[in-house]
This record gives structure tokens, sequence and C-alpha cells, in this order.
């Protein structure tokens, strides 16, 4: 384990105190179960462009506005 240090404003600091002494835990406890919680939710939210590839379908061409028509005819696709 790697020890680091955090500073918290004083409100969360006796609110975490409360929460931790209300469940028998120590402060590092909560702290470490909230990063993971984090960090979890952060990993899930990551969207990965494989996950959306070929979930799509081209719109036909003659079906877009101008500005779009434009912008794949300048990448080179009919």
């Amino acid at each position: 384990m790697i020890r680091t240090q955090i500073q918290l404003p004083e409100q969360d600091y006796e609110r975490l105190r409360e929460a931790a002494r209300r469940q028998h835990r120590s402060l590092a406890d909560c702290i470490r179960e909230g990063i993971g919680l984090y960090l979890a939710a952060a990993e899930r939210a990551a969207v990965d462009l494989t996950d959306v590839a070929g979930r799509f379908t081209p719109r036909p061409t003659d079906d877009l506005k101008p500005h779009d028509r434009a912008w794949i005819e300048a990448q080179g696709r009919p």
C-alpha cells in the first residue's frame, strides 16, 4: 500500500469522521472505499470506441444536409 496525504474541507472531514465512527471503521478505510467506488464508476463511464464501432449505419448521402455532404466528400467518400 502507498501512503499519501490529502487535504479536505473541514466540514467534509467532520462528516466523514462521524460516518466512520457510526460504522466502526477507520477514516482511511472509508476513503479507500470511496476511491474504489469512484474508480469503478469512472471505468463504467469510459467509452471505448471499439464498443460503438459498427453499431450505426451510415446515412445515405442524398439525405444529408449540405454541410454534412461537404464533410463526407472532403474525406473522399462518395
